[in-house]
């Protein structure tokens, strides 16, 4: 249970980048206009990474443990080590589902909008 009510962290930055869309952005010169929607853009970003965060870190972590076996080693760091050290081969099947998984995941949080994301969702 978490000791913070409402508004949650997720709401105050919804509320924010709703706030810089709808009452800045259309207000300031192009450039301006420009790096605010950047700003949304990141603040979008934190707020679909809090929103899913439990989800994707579960799911993450069950792809992972059908790669690395132990539960203590299961992260993308041990991944990345693994392959680099040639205990996974890039030609493993397994392995190439997982990385496509975990890139999916990956991309519904950075950009879902993305149309190669689209493609692969479909």
């Amino acid at each position: 249970m978490m000791i913070f009510d409402r508004p949650t962290s997720v709401e105050l930055v919804e509320a924010v980048s709703e706030f810089l869309l709808k009452e800045i952005k259309t207000n300031l010169p192009a450039h301006l206009a420009f790096k605010t929607q950047i700003a949304i853009n990141v603040l979008n970003i934190v707020r679909r990474e809090q929103e899913n965060k439990e989800l994707l870190t579960k799911e993450s972590k069950e792809i992972l443990l059908n790669l690395l076996s132990n539960p203590q080693e299961a992260n993308i760091k041990e991944l990345a080590e693994q392959i680099a050290a040639g205990k996974l081969e890039l030609e493993n099947k397994e392995l190439q589902k997982a990385l496509i998984d975990i890139t999916k995941k990956k991309i519904s949080v950075d950009n879902p909008k993305y149309s190669t994301y689209q493609k692969l969702i479909k």
